[in-house]
């Protein structure tokens, strides 16, 4: 009988992405609560240097407080927690545009449930630097309103995508599956609002993210979360400059939305 325990591996998720915007206003972003709300948590509160702290929150569920291990102003900062995680950003100029490049690292068994929070962490980061850099790029003096619905559905992920996706699913005179990466689109939305942008990404079966200029210029992101039914179906809404009555509106039509197309 084999008592060891699972080997544990490093495992790293890596992304890079331009903005124009100088090193000094990205490093705002990274580095400040009053940033840091405006592209990536609800709430954040940062205590600068190394020996610092950094909590990040999406609500209580969503909650964590870090140690900042590096802080090179404009150019590079470093936390990291318990479970554990590691995290490092590093930005550098180049050419009047800044570059930014991620670095998480964490460890894995294999098992199930780390394989989804690798692949989950992993798509969520594609959504916030698109997020960073669509509030560097187009709304850089706005606070940002959140629009989170959120429901339960016990079928499998790929189902869950199919029904979101095709006619009749969010949008109502079209279909989400044949969106195109970087082209324009315009679509009726299943609540009878149009919506039009730019889409900024597809990644079936987990989701998509598009730009919706009906919301000020906006980013609405569609995201299939969990290792096994029940999945939890999330629809993000970044908005700028947007009433904040509008956005509680928004978050409550889209919850009703999709306990409709998933029943």
């Amino acid at each position: 009988m084999n008592d060891a325990a699972p080997k544990r591996e490093e495992r790293k998720i890596e992304k890079q992405i331009e903005i124009e915007a100088p090193p000094e206003a990205v490093w705002k972003a990274l580095t400040t609560g009053e940033g840091l709300t405006r592209w990536f948590p609800l709430e954040a509160n940062v205590e600068p240097g190394v020996g610092g702290k950094i909590t990040l929150s999406w609500g209580p569920e969503w909650q964590a407080t870090s140690e900042i291990t590096a802080w090179e102003p404009n150019h590079r900062i470093a936390w990291g927690t318990g479970k554990p995680v590691r995290m490092e950003v590093a930005i550098e100029a180049r050419g009047g545009k800044t570059i930014v490049r991620l670095v998480q690292s964490s460890f894995s068994t294999g098992a199930d449930w780390e394989k989804e929070f690798y692949d989950s962490t992993d798509y969520g980061w594609v959504f916030m630097l698109v997020n960073l850099r669509h509030y560097l790029e187009r709304h850089s003096s706005a606070a940002r309103g959140v629009a989170w619905p959120r429901v339960k559905a016990e079928i499998a992920r790929p189902a869950i995508y199919d029904r979101l996706t095709s006619y009749g699913g969010i949008f109502a005179d079209g279909a989400a599956k044949d969106l195109k990466e970087c082209t324009r689109y315009s679509l009726r939305a299943s609540t009878g609002d149009t919506w039009s942008g730019e889409v900024k990404f597809v990644r079936e079966p987990r989701g998509f993210c598009v730009t919706v200029e009906q919301l000020n210029d906006g980013l609405a992101w569609l995201t299939i979360e969990g290792a096994a039914p029940p999945h939890d179906v999330q629809l993000w809404f970044s908005t700028y400059g947007v009433a904040e009555a509008r956005v509680k509106q928004l978050e409550a039509r889209w919850a009703e939305e999709l306990q409709r197309i998933l029943r």
